[in-house]
């Protein structure tokens, strides 16, 4: 009889473990929807996971088994989701805008989830405040050099602002799988400590996840670039249909300059570096523009109107460059500056950080 009793007690703790590992979503949506159902699959391997639930008078219900922490999809459609960070066991609860589920959402239940769409809220606006300097910036006049420059630092103190704001949710909580939203929106050569802590941190839990399996990649090629290691080479076609080496270019400092004829940060720099090499040239400066332009036509005009009289070139495919892939461009402008032996010796400088750091060289 006792081992009987036993037996049931055992019985009970195991179904009473499993019933606790259960993950449940209970959702509802903020106005009438004509949908039937609403699907949560894996993020990024979305044949790893998937599971549909009904909608029935404006709720759905969710309970499955979730093996391990992992990022998900919450979708009608590819372009209508919710990204959810979810764990074994959550009980999570949504009220969503069935129009737009990733349009401020209400998630309690699930802090990292949360947190995507609270500072997605913050970097939307910060990036309004852009996009309306960029629509002023491209009315002004080219010989208005003092209207340009205030609008140039205050999109740079915006940008400032949006990099402090990504930096400090990252480091705050290194080791949360929420960060791969937003790790990657930083300049890797700048913030190169902070993806390493990241990458030591959520490599050994997450090393499943596509995104940290990357991210621990792009770690470990930034590398390749660090300063004081030799540049690699950049082998490419001139505007001309010439091919041209980056070992070809001869002088006492070689800036290599990622950018693009559509980004509206790179043409802002754009005078900044004009200057620079008008004002260096002379004494030893070289600039290697390295395009992620895919249109021919856009990157010479841009190289035209903006004046970059030093050498171009460009494989023309986009984010898929071999050049930005070799060194890791995430994000242009991007800068590696090299000694004449292609030593590299400094990155991404720019504006007056990167005259500085030319004119203590070359005076």
């Amino acid at each position: 009889m006792k081992s009987f009793a036993a037996l049931v007690l055992i019985l009970s703790l195991v179904v009473s473990v499993n019933a606790q590992v259960k993950t449940k979503i209970n959702g509802s949506f903020t106005t009438a929807t004509t949908a039937t159902n609403i699907t949560l699959e894996n993020f990024l391997t979305p044949g790893e996971f998937s599971l549909m639930a009904d909608i029935k008078d404006g709720k759905f219900n969710m309970e499955f088994e979730c093996k391990r922490e992992d990022i998900f999809k919450l979708k009608f459609a590819d372009k209508n989701y919710l990204a959810l960070v979810i764990k074994p066991g959550d009980k999570i609860t949504l009220k969503l805008n069935p129009d737009a589920l990733g349009i401020n959402p209400e998630i309690s239940g699930s802090e990292q989830s949360k947190r995507i769409y609270d500072v997605e809220t913050q970097l939307g606006n910060i990036k309004t405040s852009q996009d309306s300097l960029n629509t002023v910036y491209g009315t002004i006049s080219p010989t208005d050099a003092v209207r340009k420059k205030e609008l140039e630092d205050h999109y740079n103190l915006l940008e400032n602002q949006k990099n402090t704001l990504l930096y400090n949710i990252v480091s705050d909580n290194t080791g949360d799988l929420v960060n791969m939203f937003f790790i990657e929106r930083l300049n890797i050569d700048q913030y190169y400590e902070l993806y390493a802590a990241v990458d030591s941190a959520v490599y050994p839990k997450y090393s499943y996840n596509p995104a940290v399996a990357g991210l621990h990649s792009k770690v470990n090629s930034n590398k390749v670039t660090a300063v004081g290691s030799k540049a690699p080479e950049i082998k490419m076609p001139t505007p001309e249909g010439d091919s041209m080496s980056l070992y070809d270019v001869k002088g006492k400092i070689i800036i290599i300059d990622f950018w693009a004829s559509w980004c509206r940060p790179c043409r802002m720099e754009n005078p900044n570096m004009t200057s620079l090499y008008a004002d260096y040239h002379a004494k030893g400066l070289e600039i290697f523009g390295v395009s992620l332009d895919k249109d021919k036509a856009a990157w010479i005009k841009a190289i035209a109107d903006d004046k970059l009289i030093w050498h171009h070139v460009s494989d023309l495919k986009y984010w898929q460059s071999e050049a930005a892939k070799l060194y890791g461009v995430g994000s242009i402008p991007s800068m590696f500056v090299l000694d004449g032996d292609f030593k590299i010796i400094g990155k991404n400088l720019r504006g007056e950080q990167l005259r500085a750091f030319v004119a203590e060289r070359l005076n």
